[in-house]
């Protein structure tokens, strides 16, 4: 049987009681003033971003651990702290899953070999993967752009953030800043009604805005096919360069943008016309080539269109010659190894062609190259090695560009890549 004892608090037992809760209280306050007194002045948790730098698989290095100044100072900006450590390839998989079991994953992720995030085997071993167990995998999210700075080698590799990282938001905040441009013209001011278009046009192309994006296009812009899928949420939009004429400008964009899987800045390119004192919008795209080679390269054809040239006539087409459309290239004829084919035509055989643009269209993209015309009619190519598989249509077709801007369009053409 369960005995019970219970207890009756006289006045006085009470006010006993309450003195030495009171003593016990002040002591509790005291103890914690001296330990915030004693413990020296530091960031808190939220003001630092973590970042873990790995090597590649392949060397077995220990990447630099350097901090890009111009990223720190950008970072202390907006009121964040660095944090950098650096690690080997090998076991690094095994020390991420235990930090993330600890609640201590790193807030940023840079690897310059995808065999980190999938696992890979190579001469030094086998390497299992940071995001091979799906509930893992999809707490990554790639940043382009904004992070670039922290890749090693430089201009190498991927930057992800990892959503259950302690100060993810922080890491989250720095990657979506304002956009901004790393070699700025001042070329732009010329076209002042091309970058009031810029930010609309942009903005509907990244976020898939069909009927936007319809508003501000050429009747000869190609219509391709659109395979991607997410949803994207553009932030801010800036205008870095704008090249060209009062008939023919090539606008290139920095942008700031959302998905589900990624975030951060992205580059993007502009084509458009003047038709009949209208802007309007020959091609969008994020392609990589279109956006760094093509965009130097134009830069010199800018400087060869000029508004005062007389327009005679357009210039006549480029005819293209191989391959039919729907089918690749002929394979070039080389013993023993693999040569890669070529997309072949002849040139328009107007006096006034300054440039040639071989446009190759995918997706919602588009790959641009610049082509200089020896002579009237003479004969051009671009090879297959140029490109890059996508596993979709392709469509390709050649510009003939005048001295006034004007263009010449060729035929379009198919094929499967």
């Amino acid at each position: 049987m369960q005995h019970f004892r219970l207890a009756f608090h006289t006045p006085r037992a009470k006010a006993a009681l309450g003195d030495k809760t009171l003593q016990l209280t002040a002591l509790a306050i005291g103890i914690a003033c001296a330990l915030t007194l004693a413990l020296p002045s530091t960031a808190t948790a939220d003001d630092t971003i973590r970042i873990w730098r790995v090597g590649s698989p392949w060397r077995g290095d220990i990447p630099s651990s350097t901090v890009p100044p111009s990223l720190e100072k950008e970072w202390a900006a907006l009121g964040f702290h660095v944090a950098l450590e650096t690690f080997r390839a090998s076991g690094f998989a095994a020390r991420f899953s235990e930090a993330v079991t600890r609640n201590a994953a790193p807030d940023v992720l840079v690897f310059d070999n995808f065999g980190i995030m999938d696992g890979i085997t190579t001469d030094l071993g086998h390497f299992d993967g940071i995001g091979q167990d799906p509930t893992v995998r999809q707490h990554f999210m790639k940043v382009t752009g904004t992070f670039d700075e922290l890749r090693w080698p430089p201009g190498r590799g991927w930057t992800y953030l990892f959503a259950l990282s302690p100060n993810h938001s922080a890491a989250r905040t720095a990657a979506v800043q304002s956009p901004r441009c790393p070699n700025r013209s001042d070329g732009q001011t010329l076209f002042k009604e091309i970058e009031q278009l810029v930010p609309a046009i942009t903005t509907a192309y990244l976020e898939r805005d069909t009927i936007g994006v319809q508003a501000y296009s050429d009747l000869e812009r190609l219509a391709t096919s659109q395979p991607r899928q997410e949803t994207v949420k553009v932030r801010a939009v800036r205008t870095c360069d704008v090249q060209g004429s009062d008939k023919l400008a090539v606008a290139s964009v920095t942008a700031t943008y959302e998905s589900a899987n990624a975030l951060g800045h992205t580059p993007v390119l502009l084509v458009l016309r003047n038709v009949y004192s209208r802007w309007q919008l020959l091609v969008a795209a994020r392609d990589p080539i279109s956006n760094g080679e093509f965009v130097r390269e134009i830069r010199r054809v800018a400087g060869l269109l000029s508004a005062e040239t007389a327009v005679r006539s357009f210039p006549s087409p480029a005819t293209l010659l191989a391959p039919a459309t729907g089918s690749h290239p002929p394979p070039a004829k080389g013993p023993g190894f693999r040569s890669f084919r070529s997309f072949k035509w002849r040139s328009s055989d107007s006096d006034n062609v300054v440039a040639e643009i071989a446009e190759f269209a995918y997706d919602d993209s588009a790959r641009l190259f610049v082509v200089r015309p020896q002579q009237p009619a003479s004969r051009g190519e671009i090879s297959e090695g140029r490109l890059w598989t996508t596993g979709g249509a392709w469509y390709w077709r050649i510009w003939s560009v005048s001295r006034s801007g004007d263009i010449g369009f060729s035929e379009t053409r198919t094929f499967q890549n």
